[in-house]
């Protein structure tokens, strides 16, 4: 997984684990196709799957271009330089209708379009503290604590307690085990992605991350195998990191 790519790995969400209306945060939009449009973007950018999920975003629109909550989608996984457009976009939406979780990302966006750099620490208290029992909304602040703010501790916590929510949602323990390896807790950062490739056997992202940490704890052999399933699944770059950890064990 980039874990630059947040910019963020934000936005996990699958129907496989509870009901779209239980997992997800609720929108105030009519238009089923729109939202079951961005329920698909959620899981596919859980995944790493950042075109496709940028795809089903923009069918979203194109469905409501109202969805508040795909402007907020599109958002977040912008370049910084494209945001501001963005952004002015999702505060044109009118938002007389808006329930709680929009209220509160509208806020944010409020903030982020006078500074890029806002950290939303108080914005995902508050909507955790308003949806308590919506994975989706544990799900995101644990993503901003971790990506934006740089807060492990923080992200870790809310991560645990997602798990704890939902206890097969794959994505999650992608998240968990990179935040372990940040610690340095490579056991716990081990265990974390087994039960992603447990819970997700078919996402090459699950195989790709079990990858990256046998090339930190410098298993070479194991990190090529690993990418090299991934690559068979189809994440292409995993390839190259295969080959890279081949390079490794000729110089050992």
């Amino acid at each position: 997984m980039k874990t630059s790519l947040f910019a963020l790995a934000l936005l996990l969400s699958s129907t496989c684990f509870t009901t779209a209306q239980d997992f997800y945060l609720p929108s105030s939009s009519k238009s089923k196709k729109a939202v079951a449009a961005l329920h698909q973007a959620a899981e596919l950018y859980g995944n790493v799957h950042f075109a496709q999920g940028n795809e089903k975003t923009a069918e979203a629109l194109a469905e409501d271009p109202n969805l508040f909550m795909a402007h907020v989608n599109a958002v977040q996984f912008a370049s910084k330089a494209n945001k501001p457009a963005i952004i002015e976009k999702a505060l044109a939406v009118d938002a007389s209708n808006f329930n709680e979780a929009e209220k509160i990302m509208r806020g944010l966006m409020e903030k982020w379009a006078q500074d890029l750099d806002y950290l939303p620490t108080e914005e995902m208290k508050a909507l955790v503290a308003a949806y308590p029992k919506t994975p989706q909304a544990t799900e995101w602040a644990s993503l901003h604590a971790f990506f934006t703010a740089k807060d492990v501790e923080a992200g870790l916590a809310y991560s645990q307690k997602l798990a704890k929510m939902s206890p097969k949602y794959g994505p999650n323990y992608n998240t968990m085990g990179y935040m372990y390896l940040k610690k340095g807790e490579m056991d716990k950062a081990k265990a974390a992605l087994e039960k992603y490739i447990a819970s997700a056997p078919k996402e090459p992202n699950a195989y790709d991350s079990m990858g990256e940490y046998y090339m930190n704890t410098k298993d070479y052999t194991k990190a090529a195998e690993y990418y090299d399933k991934a690559a068979k699944l189809g994440l292409a770059d995993a390839k190259e990191r295969a080959d890279k950890a081949r390079e490794m064990i000729k110089q050992e």
